[in-house]
């Protein structure tokens, strides 16, 4: 046996019982590096608190959520999908669980669920969102979310009244600007049936064109409070930032489901603005 060949065995043998750790056994120590974003409820929950990402010194990410309000023997799933909270999205890392007792989920990340390496800039800035959920009977629940990287919201909004047919304001219709330059739009009518689901979309009228451009909308739901939620980042397959919707001229409608000419609420967007449809 050669010297070389001896000293490879004896290095072998050294690590094999002092447990020489390989890069994914790394201690995970934080290089400084962190983000964290609000995690805002849903109607369905008080559910508050906040996500933060961790860089790690050996190239893993830290994610820890820190809930308010949770219920002690209660878990949370947690997960980090694709899309905005608004339209929704399938999840590409599943995190663990919220614990009802602490509030706190703890989850070191190097892979997305399909197996591609990901590195904290990846996480920390992705173009989707964190969704807080319900376990067992709950399944499917949507608690609380926070938007990240792209899609955070910039704070810039536009708010328009939806109008009832004897004149009365009886919704309305808010448009956000996101980071990426698209808007968010949420549809809230104030007063709906139960179990109702309500016809709903943008109207715009064209210039030397009678017929209107109609995009359709997410229709407004009872169970969800009648809310209807939208992500607008085209009109007629063209691409539209937020500053552009705001000078269309154009407006909202919300119809009964069984007769969609009947207008049950209705108003104008951009620079038709405060305009009853009805």
């Amino acid at each position: 046996m050669n010297k070389s060949t001896q000293v490879i065995i004896y290095t072998f043998i050294f690590c094999f019982f002092l447990n020489c750790s390989s890069s994914d056994d790394e201690p995970n120590i934080p290089t400084g590096n962190n983000k964290s974003y609000d995690l805002l409820n849903t109607n369905l929950s008080d559910l508050t608190g906040n996500v933060k990402f961790i860089e790690n010194t050996n190239g893993s990410i830290t994610i820890i959520v820190k809930l308010n309000n949770t219920v002690d023997g209660i878990n949370n799933a947690v997960n980090l999908r694709n899309n905005t909270a608004n339209i929704g999205g399938g999840s590409v890392v599943t995190l663990n669980d919220v614990d009802g007792n602490t509030g706190i989920s703890e989850t070191t990340v190097t892979k997305l669920d399909n197996g591609k390496t990901v590195n904290y800039e990846d996480l920390s800035e992705f173009l989707g969102y964190i969704s807080i959920e319900g376990k067992g009977d709950n399944a499917g629940e949507f608690y609380a979310y926070a938007d990240l990287g792209p899609n955070i919201l910039t704070g810039i909004k536009m708010k328009y009244n939806l109008f009832a047919s004897d004149e009365s304001v009886n919704g309305f219709a808010l448009f956000e600007e996101r980071k990426k330059g698209t808007a968010a739009l949420t549809i809230n009518l104030f007063q709906i049936d139960d179990n109702a689901e309500l016809p709903t979309s943008i109207h715009i009228i064209q210039e030397n064109n009678l017929e209107k451009i109609i995009h359709p909308l997410n229709t407004v739901k009872s169970r969800q409070n009648g809310f209807s939620f939208n992500e607008i980042t085209e009109i007629n397959k063209l691409p539209i930032s937020y500053e552009d919707l705001l000078k269309l001229n154009g407006y909202i409608s919300i119809t009964d489901s069984s007769d969609t000419t009947l207008i049950l609420s209705s108003g104008g967007i951009g620079i038709n603005e405060n305009a009853n449809m009805n």
